[in-house]
């Protein structure tokens, strides 16, 4: 059965998580942030910072939308340089030298390099079109049998009509062209509101439960405005209903950390807008068997 976990929970597996250093973890927790442009500006704000990189050391992997800038206009120079001094924090906070990032446009996966490799990544280049084409790595955790493909997608609001739909094609298309069937896309999908017609069930538009898993369903709140918005996601194809472990959350930073000293604007200084105008979502995977 899927299920959010309670505030209470998710500080307790937020804490555990800077002190666990299995290198083989039964679960994983798999996340994905956009980070409302990151680049020079914000991460020169220190405290604004040290709240993102805690919420990125909360993960074993974060797939993070808009590095560098919201529309692929940064220098991939730019993009590398913010994501080094976000790794460099993520690391501090965590305690050691425990993460590493692969990118690609405005694009990036950090992951703990103790539990998990990136055998090979690249950004998609198939038949499907996107205003900016998805990044995807394989990764493999060490020590355990689980693998998997993992997507990570920015859609054009304006399209995403046509570009939600898009990902199912294009992870069923990724799926034989790699040989693996096991499939997680998260990102911004954009896919609520004025955007795009979700549905009126759990799973989302676009992606039959015969085929796939809708883990944040459809009346979850993704974004920091009031309207109560799905945007971000995370599919899953079906091959991974076994690894799946069930539990699903939405990380509000305003009800887990003192954001008072985050530096922003004049408007959204001290307020979860300081960070980003989206949630990260995430959700947990058992690593003990490869069951696709």
């Amino acid at each position: 059965m899927r299920r959010a976990v309670p505030l209470f929970l998710l500080l307790l597996l937020f804490a555990a998580c800077s002190r666990d250093r299995n290198p083989a973890p039964a679960k994983i927790r798999v996340g994905s942030y956009n980070m409302a442009i990151l680049g020079e500006t914000k991460t020169a704000r220190t405290s604004t910072m040290g709240v993102m990189a805690k919420i990125a050391a909360g993960f074993d992997i974060m797939a993070m939308q808009e590095v560098g800038s919201n529309g692929s206009t940064a220098s991939d120079d730019s993009c590398a340089k913010a994501l080094d001094a976000f790794l460099a924090r993520v690391n501090e906070t965590a305690g050691g030298d425990f993460y590493a990032f692969v990118r690609g446009d405005q694009y990036a996966f950090v992951y703990r390099k103790d539990r998990l490799e990136v055998k090979s990544w690249k950004l998609y280049g198939g038949a499907q079109k996107f205003t900016y084409p998805p990044l995807l790595a394989y990764f493999k955790v060490l020590g355990r049998p689980l693998d998997f493909l993992m997507m990570t997608v920015h859609t054009r609001p304006s399209l995403a009509g046509a570009e939600v739909p898009a990902l199912a094609a294009a992870m069923d298309e990724t799926a034989v062209a790699l040989g693996e069937t096991d499939i997680l896309c998260a990102g911004d999908f954009n896919a609520d509101g004025s955007y795009y017609t979700e549905g009126t069930g759990i799973e989302l538009a676009g992606f039959p439960s015969s085929r796939f898993i809708s883990v944040i369903p459809n009346d979850a709140d993704t974004t920091v405005a009031p309207d109560g918005l799905a945007y971000d996601r995370i599919e899953l194809s079906s091959s991974m209903s076994g690894d799946y472990a069930g539990s699903w959350g939405v990380v509000k930073p305003g009800e887990i950390y003192d954001l008072a000293g985050c530096e922003g604007t004049e408007k959204n200084a001290g307020t979860e807008r300081a960070l980003s105008d989206h949630y990260p979502v995430w959700a947990e995977f058992s690593t003990t068997a490869d069951r696709d």
